[in-house]
């Protein structure tokens, strides 16, 4: 029989007769095994007639894993009696160092399927990163064919040089003393190429001509290369953020702002870098290496043998180094991340931190992150630093050795003084070629390094896709929560809801109450499917939320929160939004309907005003009221707002909750969330919600505040202060006749709306 073995430093192995269960000590210890004598443990843990599992011998849990060792044990006999004969015992350990033996087979066998396997993942990584340029091949083709040309133009260099020095030492005249004579010398200078001569000026003026075709393409191939670089850049930029920008919350539950940050700019840049220009050296180097090679075969087989030599082990390190290389890439990148993650949390929090007289403690925050940074860095720079300097050293040497043995040839006639030079020259550029080559292949697992990071975002696709499904623009109904279970992705084990059921009508304004973390904001957050439930349904008129289009529903629904953000720019420009191209009489109409006219007028630039970032120039219930504005901009069908008025002075309220009567009467839904008993007020309908997310109260306000033990007055008496502002709901202080009328008023219109309602 069978059984599966894990292997710690002190385990038991447990087995059983079909009567007794015995646990057999087994220490590790200096590669030895050694076994202790049979121990008689309880019955219950073990399974009639076989092995049942591995005990620690420091617990009797029935498992314990914590080295990825794992073996298969054969026991031949089974026991009759307590006792263990040193025959069972032979058996027992034979059997048992056997089997670790063929475990230790398996676990080389699996080192090697995961080497392959690394070597598969970096060459499918290589080939998702090069197919980012797949837009750009007609561009970077033309770049091709100017690589092409200026590095055949760069290579004719040493054969030219060749030949000029022979040519010179062959026309060299001598004068009537036996000297050189330099104008013979020059006037009978004549240059073959192939079985066509020409004189000096012809030469020099062709190849002045070459040299400059040569440096025009290397030009072409420079702006075209930088151009689809940017161009890669760009798309690549734009492609990450809109993925960004479709992830639904549980996306932005997990994932820090700062990181992502990093990844759209910094690893961008790394990757556009490693696909373009890193690629454009790569082929240089091929094309250089290639024809370097093929030149000196054509001078000398020989010395182009030794040359040979050296590239395996060129190779070999650039494959090390590469790897080694790209892991740290990706750390350095990671870590960047983490920097803007901080810097980003830092700047947001400035006053914050301020407040708290805190920064000592941020800038040591800040410095922990950016010495984490530099070692990374520093140790990149060290493996660049013995890659270069042993693929350097390695070079010269071969270099010299060359030299040695074609000086030789030279003298033993083998070679001309030209030849020599020619292939010495090729040989640097060769050797060059093939360092630019692992150089090539160490940035480009920076680039596949960092790609990884955008891939992955890149690949991931929205758990919840705005765009699907059926466009429904009648949602004026009633909106049903049936059965709803939920708990955030992040807290698996923290329930918010558990069987909620919910019924919004048509046209009612509810507010939501109860303590916080209660669940009320999650409502909101679902209604807005931000987030799925676990199960259950939310129905809008009937429709099944899930079934429609998540990004046609948003259009008609308006959402306000307690702390709104507002875009650095204008307030038209924050106003408008939603709507882009709505009109001067429609924007006064929502800042009247929002109480915005006033402070909107006081600036001197009026809606032109420019606001700050996040709208610092605005108070919070300036901000509030221009966030209210922007959603009515919109004629919502549903208005969501969460904590919206909390910063709003009475006239502000007033205004406001004369806008929220108006969406009654039209038969627009609102939903509210609040704590203040001024907010709660302006419901028709409250309700009530304990610390564990269900429903206690639903019932209209003026039923729930008039009874005492009603769970709203509860809730509201354990809030501090709210007694008084219990008391302002008669009559506040100081309040002038023309404001009880106006309030009479306004009582008296939501009377004829519920009889409407009734109606």
């Amino acid at each position: 029989m069978f059984a599966k073995l894990f292997i710690n430093n002190n385990f038991g192995l447990v087995f059983n007769n079909g009567s007794n269960c015995f646990k057999r000590n087994l220490i590790i210890s200096s590669n030895k095994l050694n076994f202790t004598n049979l121990i008689p443990i309880r019955r219950s843990i073990c399974t009639s007639n076989s092995i049942h599992s591995i005990l620690n011998s420091n617990s009797n849990t029935t498992h314990s894993i914590s080295k990825n060792v794992s073996c298969s044990i054969l026991i031949n006999k089974r026991f009759n009696s307590n006792k263990v004969t040193p025959q069972n015992k032979q058996n027992i350990d034979t059997n048992f160092k056997d089997t670790l033996k063929q475990n230790d087979n398996n676990d080389s066998e699996e080192s090697k399927s995961e080497n392959d396997k690394k070597q598969r993942t970096s060459y499918q990584e290589i080939k998702k990163l090069f197919r980012l340029a797949k837009s750009e091949i007609p561009l970077m083709s033309v770049a091709f064919i100017c690589l092409c040309l200026s590095s055949a133009v760069s290579m004719i260099f040493p054969s030219v040089l060749g030949k000029v020095i022979d040519s010179t030492k062959e026309s060299i005249q001598l004068d009537e003393n036996g000297e050189p004579d330099p104008l013979k010398t020059t006037e009978n200078q004549l240059f073959e190429i192939g079985s066509l001569k020409v004189t000096s000026f012809q030469f020099y003026a062709g190849l002045s001509c070459i040299f400059l075709v040569g440096a025009l393409a290397n030009f072409s191939r420079i702006v075209l290369l930088r151009k689809v670089g940017e161009r890669l850049m760009a798309k690549l930029r734009l492609r990450i953020l809109k993925k960004i920008l479709y992830q639904d919350g549980k996306f932005w539950d997990v994932h820090k702002t700062g990181d992502l940050i990093s990844r759209l700019v910094n690893d961008s840049t790394v990757v556009a870098r490693s696909v373009t220009q890193n690629v454009s050296d790569g082929l240089r180097a091929t094309i250089s290496g290639f024809v370097g090679a093929t030149m000196m075969l054509f001078i000398s087989v020989k010395l182009t043998g030794y040359m040979i030599l050296m590239f395996p082990f060129l190779i070999f390190v650039a494959l090390v180094f590469g790897r080694r290389i790209k892991s740290i890439s990706k750390d350095i990148q990671t870590q960047l991340g983490n920097l803007t993650k901080v810097v980003e949390e830092q700047f947001n929090l400035t006053k914050t931190i301020q407040s708290f007289n805190n920064e000592v403690h941020e800038v040591g925050k800040f410095k922990t992150e950016v010495v984490k940074l530099y070692d990374l860095s520093v140790k990149e720079g060290l493996l660049n630093g013995y890659f270069y300097a042993s693929t350097g050293f390695f070079g010269n040497t071969a270099i010299i050795l060359l030299l040695t043995l074609g000086t030789y040839m030279v003298r033993t006639g083998e070679l001309s003084v030209g030849d020599l030079s020619s292939f010495m020259m090729y040989t640097i550029y060769t050797g060059s070629s093939v360092f630019s080559l692992s150089n090539f292949y160490s940035e480009l697992m920076k680039g596949v390094g960092a790609s990884g990071r955008i891939f992955e975002l890149i690949d991931l696709e929205p758990a919840i896709i705005p765009t699907k499904g059926e466009k429904v623009d009648d949602i004026k109904g009633d909106i049903v929560f049936n059965n709803i279970n939920f708990n955030y992705p992040t807290r698996q084990n923290h329930k918010v809801f558990q069987n909620l059921n919910l019924t919004i009508k048509e046209g009612e304004h509810v507010c939501l109450v109860g303590p916080s973390g209660c669940g009320k904001s999650t409502v909101t957050q679902l209604l807005l499917r931000y987030y799925e439930p676990q199960s259950g349904d939310i129905l809008i008129n009937g429709h099944k939320l899930n079934d429609m289009s998540l990004a046609h529903f948003r259009k008609q629904i308006g959402y306000v929160e307690q702390e709104p953000m507002l875009f650095s720019g204008t307030l038209r420009e924050n106003l408008t939004y939603g709507k882009r191209n709505a009109t001067d009489s429609e924007i006064d109409e929502v800042c009247q309907l929002a109480n915005c006219t006033e402070f909107i007028n006081s600036f001197p630039n009026k809606l032109d005003t420019t606001i700050g970032p996040k709208g610092a120039q605005l108070s919070g219930g300036q901000k509030q009221r221009i966030a209210l504005a922007r959603s009515l901009l919109c004629k919502p069908k549903i208005l969501i707002l969460d904590e919206a008025t909390s910063a709003l002075d009475t006239q502000s309220e007033k205004a406001i909750h004369k806008t929220l009567i108006d969406r009654q009467l039209n038969k627009l839904t609102t939903i509210s969330i609040a704590h203040r008993l001024t907010t709660i007020k302006m419901s028709d309908t409250i309700v009530v919600f304990n610390a564990n997310g269900e429903i206690i109260e639903k019932d209209e306000f003026t039923r729930l505040i008039s009874n005492p033990d009603s769970h709203l007055n509860k809730l509201l008496k354990k809030s501090d202060g709210e007694d008084d502002t219990e008391s302002d709901l008669t009559k506040k202080e100081g309040e002038t006749e023309e404001e009880e009328e106006e309030e009479t008023k306004e009582e008296e219109t939501e009377k004829e709306l519920k009889t409407n309602k009734t109606n």
